[in-house]
């Protein structure tokens, strides 16, 4: 799915109505595929002065977050990680200065921007099934990572229950900081899952070796057709909303 063309940003308040419930959060996540590091950058910048921006003055933008590929690999991608409390609150952000005029005049006036076009991907927030920690804030490089998992036909709705006692298990961890599910409102097979932990090691050696993350690889693997992980690396925005700051 996408809302952007070649050369620059198009706003796509009318497709989202198409892509949500009214009056539920609206998550998306969005690859930027720019054509140079330094073009990559100057996007990363100018999107987390918005986050500071909406941080003060946007109570319903729960999550404007930019992050690269982990590891260095990839020079040229950035991500945006942004949650809405509801439609209202997307299209108010879209139409604020900050965004329709400067991030959108200065994607309009910059050529070549892109090596391809940018993709959005709209997830249903679940009720219930979400919590960011305080100590979020305090994490210097928190270990970001989203999952998209598609279930055999009918799948979703078996493995649905598993999922949930491994964010209620998640939200125990002391190294746990982040953790989200979500389903995809487009199709009825994907789950995805967005994450972040204090440490890689922590991931590896505490998290994945829990008990419930064993359980819920025992009850649903058999029913999973493909899993794909993105790890991600902050560099901007935030993630945790707090009083007085954003992080």
């Amino acid at each position: 799915m996408r809302f952007y063309n070649s050369s620059l940003f198009v706003p796509f308040a009318l497709w989202i109505h198409h892509a949500s419930a009214a009056g539920r959060p609206v998550f998306f996540f969005t690859l930027f595929p720019t054509s140079t590091t330094e073009l990559r950058d100057q996007l990363i910048s100018r999107m987390d002065n918005i986050s500071h921006w909406s941080c003060t003055n946007e109570v319903g933008v729960t999550k404007y977050a930019l992050v690269v590929p982990r590891g260095g690999g990839d020079n040229l991608t950035a991500y945006s990680i942004e949650q809405y409390d509801d439609d209202a609150t997307f299209n108010k952000h879209l139409a604020a200065d900050v965004v329709s005029g400067t991030l959108f005049n200065w994607s309009r006036n910059t050529p070549n921007l892109w090596a391809k076009d940018p993709v959005v991907q709209n997830f249903t927030v679940l009720d219930g099934q979400n919590f960011v920690k305080p100590e979020f804030a305090k994490a210097a490089d928190p270990y970001i990572v989203i999952e998209a998992l598609t279930y055999a036909q009918g799948g979703v709705h078996h493995v649905l229950e598993h999922w949930e006692e491994e964010v209620a298990a998640s939200q125990k961890e002391s190294g746990t900081l982040l953790f989200g599910l979500y389903t995809d409102p487009v199709d009825e097979s994907k789950l995805w899952t967005l994450a972040a932990y204090e440490s890689a090691e922590y991931l590896t050696n505490i998290h994945a070796k829990s008990p419930t993350a064993s359980d819920l690889e025992k009850h649903t693997k058999g029913m999973r057709t493909s899993l794909k992980t993105t790890l991600l690396q902050k560099r901007g925005g935030f993630l945790y909303k707090g009083s007085p700051s954003c992080a």
